[in-house]
């Protein structure tokens, strides 16, 4: 099970607070799908808004299992580096 939450302070304007839901949204349904598409699965995202002493805590479900690799528990950021060089070099011969 997927969970995420943005806090969204008193006195913010009410897009805000849409925008906030859509963020949550978009990152849990990314975080389980394999292409990293933020629409995938934000249909199945369960939204519940509480109010906190300093503002509306927006708090999202999503009833599945992440995809991203650096939430499995066996990733090791370490040994993605050296998998994954992001070099200024590499980045360069690419163009």
């Amino acid at each position: 099970m997927l969970t995420h939450s943005r806090l969204v302070p008193f006195g913010a304007e009410p897009e805000v607070l849409d925008a906030t839901e859509d963020h949550v949204r978009n990152h849990l349904s990314s975080v389980a799908s394999a292409e990293d598409s933020e629409t995938e699965y934000a249909d199945e995202v369960s939204i519940v808004q509480r109010i906190q002493d300093d503002g509306v805590l927006v708090y999202g479900v999503l009833d599945r299992e992440p995809v991203a690799p650096y939430l499995q528990d066996d990733f090791d950021p370490e040994q993605d580096v050296i998998d994954n060089p992001l070099s200024v070099p590499s980045i360069l011969e690419g163009q």
